[in-house]
């Protein structure tokens, strides 16, 4: 492929995208501000000069609303920079081996005519050591073992060639590895339907590449491959409470850990088990999931996030002091050093922020009557998820939001938590994940008890979060597996 034939399509793509963007009345920095992006991306994007990975893709077609274009236009720009890529990959091998082959030579040392007679190749005369036969002339034995090294070499290289068949290219594993690293990563700016459907395309081109190769490098490249997007599958479906699939997606990343040896991979989808688990009131097992967890998690961010889902199973079961064990655990583990890969390399979802960690002790403390340490970690969870860039409609900012409106309900602060609870309203419902809904059901019961079940304003309050969780993000078809 011509590579002005590449920059042509990457620039057609960026003015596909800046025609959308003028067409819905948005400025690059609109466009920037909603993707979680910058202002000079998306100028550069526009302009041809670069293309990002395809998470910006789907979220610009979300915000956009452009009919599959956006996302079709830079699917067909990716087959053609790996068309690109190969032919060079090729162009290279065939330039650094083309003069190393003899092609006729090859052809003759293969030919019928120049292969041995079986008969020469045994002795007449002469022992035989057992690992090698001596040819009864000795001026004949050169061209013997000459015949016999041909022979086996043209059967090995059919062998290679054979297995070389049975892989796929290199590079379609890269972009492979590029996109699920990309969904990670934005996870937080897709909504969970276009995780689940980002997800499913990954884990299906996986599985499928999966069945084309033998080469052992590949295979395990592309169980991990599988592995994450089953994981961020499991993660998705819990946050639209489609336990079932998200439970048997959870087994599949931790099956796929176990076939690769990777703890990383097994420890996030026991994690994972664990808050199935307990979202759906199966708390004995939430324990046993997440103590499994934390034993086959390794050093750094993984063990950090294994320790406080313990607590937060813990805390299901009223055990005040395991969660605190859990908890201060969780804290010890934060000063090791960490290079498993999902968790403290490629992060996203697979990482587990300081926001993240007070929002989860809020919780837990919340779930054994301790307000003072969760008003606490509340505080501190709202602080550090409210950052400049973020979605105004950030899961973790809104669930430290509930948590804290349910600190300032149990010290009967009824003002303070309507004014905590005011930016949450304004959350679009394709973002109202399980852990937001789940919260405010609870919120609800609270409300509907005494001291509050008899005063207007906490009736309302009571109104308003059940207008809210019935507003719920319409779940897409889900196989499982």
């Amino acid at each position: 492929m011509d590579p002005q034939q590449l920059k042509d399509v990457k620039r057609a793509l960026g003015r596909r995208l800046a025609a959308w963007r003028k067409t819905r009345g948005l400025i690059q920095d609109d466009v920037a501000r909603l993707v979680n992006s910058t202002r000079s991306t998306v100028a550069g994007v526009e302009r041809g000069e670069q293309v990002v990975d395809r998470v910006f893709w789907v979220q610009c077609e979300s915000l956009l609303q452009a009919g599959g274009e956006l996302i079709a236009g830079y699917d067909e720009y990716r087959s053609f920079e790996i068309r690109h890529r190969e032919e060079k990959a090729d162009a290279a091998l065939h330039a650094r081996w083309g003069t190393v082959l003899d092609h006729q030579t090859i052809t003759e040392a293969s030919s019928p005519s120049r292969l041995p007679d079986p008969d020469r190749l045994l002795p007449t005369t002469g022992a035989s050591t057992g690992d090698s036969v001596l040819v009864q002339d000795p001026g004949e034995a050169y061209v013997g073992a000459r015949q016999a090294i041909m022979i086996a070499a043209r059967e090995t290289s059919k062998h290679a060639m054979d297995a070389g068949a049975r892989a796929v290219s290199d590079l379609t594993i890269e972009q492979l590895r590029d996109d699920a690293i990309g969904i990670a990563r934005g996870f937080g700016q897709l909504t969970p339907a276009a995780t689940i459907n980002e997800a499913l395309r990954v884990r299906g081109l996986a599985v499928e590449a999966l069945e084309r190769t033998r080469r052992p490098g590949q295979q395990h490249e592309l169980y991990l491959i599988t592995a994450q997007a089953a994981a961020l599958l499991a993660s998705a479906a819990a946050d639209l409470g489609l336990w079932s699939p998200a439970m048997q997606y959870a087994r599949a990343a931790d099956t796929y850990g176990e076939i690769i040896g990777h703890h990383g991979v097994r420890a996030y989808a026991r994690g994972m088990q664990a808050t199935i688990a307990y979202w759906t009131g199966r708390y004995e097992e939430a324990v046993r999931y997440a103590a499994a967890a934390v034993d086959i998690a390794p050093p750094g961010v993984a063990h950090v996030r294994a320790q406080y889902v313990l607590a937060r199973a813990w805390a299901h079961r009223g055990a005040v002091n395991e969660v605190r064990a859990a908890l201060t655990s969780a804290d010890d583990a934060r000063s090791q050093d960490g290079n498993d890969v999902l968790h403290d390399v490629i992060g996203g979802e697979f990482g587990f922020t300081a926001s993240q960690q007070a929002r989860c002790a809020s919780t837990a403390w919340l779930r054994v009557n301790k307000p003072e340490e969760a008003t606490t970690a509340a505080t501190q969870a709202l602080r550090l998820a409210a950052t400049p860039r973020g979605m105004p409609w950030s899961t973790v900012e809104g669930e430290a939001r509930i948590d804290l409106a349910m600190c300032h309900l149990s010290t009967r602060q009824l003002d303070a938590a309507q004014d905590t609870l005011t930016p949450l309203w304004s959350t679009p419902p394709e973002w109202r994940r399980t852990g937001l809904l789940g919260r405010l059901d609870r919120m609800q019961e609270l409300l509907t008890t005494d001291p509050w079940y008899q005063v207007p304003q906490a009736r309302q309050l009571a109104e308003r979060a059940e207008s809210f969780v019935a507003a719920r993000p319409t779940p897409p078809a889900l196989p499982t597996g």
